[in-house]
């Protein structure tokens, strides 16, 4: 079987030539193969900043670019019956301060696992299993354009683009599927070291991160090959599931109490529903994803964060720092809601429209006020997740160095995203 895989790879790009697809069959009867796929998301964006905002050290209170959100290459392959191979290889935000020396396109996944039996299969190498469905997150077939980015707890914190090394075990019996890690956390380099009554996380030697995560599915069964979840069917399939999720790790952050280092254990709950069906012959549909998490990173954490950012600031007046960050992840009770309407098709034209609205409501410990977050979109659908154009308007809570909401603001962003595969 190896001379055959090194076969195949030396030929995939002779062989994907003269196929619809990136796929090079190691079998006749195609169970075993190797595919590939090429996927790309480019943004323009105009949003007003932060208070205090820079770009190279000028205060600007708004800002535009253009840039590629993300590149995922991917490879995979049924080596044989039992045996499952899987790679991402790819990066985010290449944009105005990326240059030869900071651009990065690193590995993602590279992950390979053997099925015992349908209801367990056993994995190892570096993957972004974990317990809750949004946490796992297709990029490609999201219904936003982000969100729900709270729910990568600690990206790129003791992890790379929320994916870990390590082990995972997973399967399915009937309805229910599931899915148990046992992850090695990345060693932490930033802060230096603890401060004073300010809570992150600690610079010591990682303990592992323990995971479990649970699904029924009510009606349509969804594929758990990878796990990266769907975001939205677009009409395609009747999906109703519950998911419930748990993350552990031990000694996770850590603060100075009068000088002495005090460590937090980090825990996770996650409970989700998720809904995509369609309502009629004219194949409209609706997709609604609701959660409720419970995070616990020790006392009154909050992290700020924001997507692509090009900014620094000048100031810490107010608690977001620059650009479009806000008080995004920490110590708290979430909750999620994201609704999208899939309009029927047309005799007229084939692309398919799908305007939808997402909501982030935490009641974070750190915070005096509530923080709510939300995002007004809207998708055309050319050939599916493969060629799609989204608009985004995106709202957000600004706070003062009181922990108060203080006011608002906006942004809107255009992607275009294709798919070779």
């Amino acid at each position: 079987i190896m001379n055959k895989i090194l076969l195949a790879m030396l030929l995939l790009p002779c062989g994907i030539l003269a196929q619809e697809h990136l796929r090079f069959n190691l079998s006749q009867d195609g169970k075993t193969y190797l595919k590939g796929s090429v996927r790309t998301a480019f943004w323009g964006r105009y949003y007003e900043t932060n208070p205090n905002s820079t770009i190279n050290n000028e205060v600007v209170t708004e800002a535009s670019d253009f840039s590629i959100r993300r590149l995922r290459i991917t490879l995979q392959g049924q080596l044989t019956q039992k045996l499952f191979f899987y790679s991402i290889f790819g990066g985010n935000n290449f944009n105005l301060t990326t240059d030869g020396k900071t651009a990065k396109i690193g590995i993602l996944d590279l992950y390979t696992e053997y099925e015992f039996a349908p209801e367990f299969s056993l994995g190892i190498g570096k993957f972004g299993w974990n317990a809750s469905r949004n946490s796992m997150r297709s990029s490609k077939t999201m219904m936003g354009l982000d969100s729900p980015a709270f729910s990568l707890f600690t990206v790129n914190k003791n992890d790379d683009n929320a994916r870990n090394l390590g082990l995972f075990a997973k399967g399915r019996i009937d309805k229910l599927s599931y899915i148990l890690t046992l992850k090695s956390p990345l060693a932490i380099t930033e802060p230096k070291e603890p401060k004073e009554g300010v809570v992150d996380f600690a610079k010591n030697a990682p303990r592992k991160q323990y995971s479990i995560g649970l699904k029924y599915d009510f009606l349509d069964k969804e594929n758990n090959k990878t796990a990266y979840t769907t975001g939205t069917y677009i009409g395609e399939k009747r999906i109703f599931n519950i998911s419930l999720g748990s993350v552990f790790q031990s000694k996770m952050m850590s603060e100075l109490q009068n000088n002495v280092v005090k460590y937090y254990d980090y825990k996770n709950f996650s409970s989700e529903i998720f809904i995509d069906t369609p309502l009629s012959e004219k194949n409209n549909a609706i997709t609604i994803n609701l959660g409720y998490y419970y995070t616990d990173f020790g006392r009154e954490y909050i992290r700020n964060s924001g997507a692509n950012s090009i900014t620094g600031v000048s100031s810490n007046e107010f608690f977001n720092g620059g650009g479009t960050a806000y008080p995004l992840i920490g110590t708290g009770d979430t909750f999620y809601f994201h609704f999208g309407y899939l309009f029927g098709k047309s005799e007229h034209f084939s692309t398919r429209i799908q305007p939808n609205i997402a909501m982030q409501y935490s009641d974070f410990d750190g915070l005096k006020s509530k923080m709510l977050s939300y995002d007004l979109g809207l998708n055309l659908f050319f050939k599916g997740h493969d060629s799609k154009l989204s608009f985004a308007y995106q709202n957000r809570p600004i706070y003062n160095q009181a922990k108060e909401l203080a006011s608002r603001k906006g942004a809107f962003i255009v992607q275009y995203q294709l798919q070779i595969n």
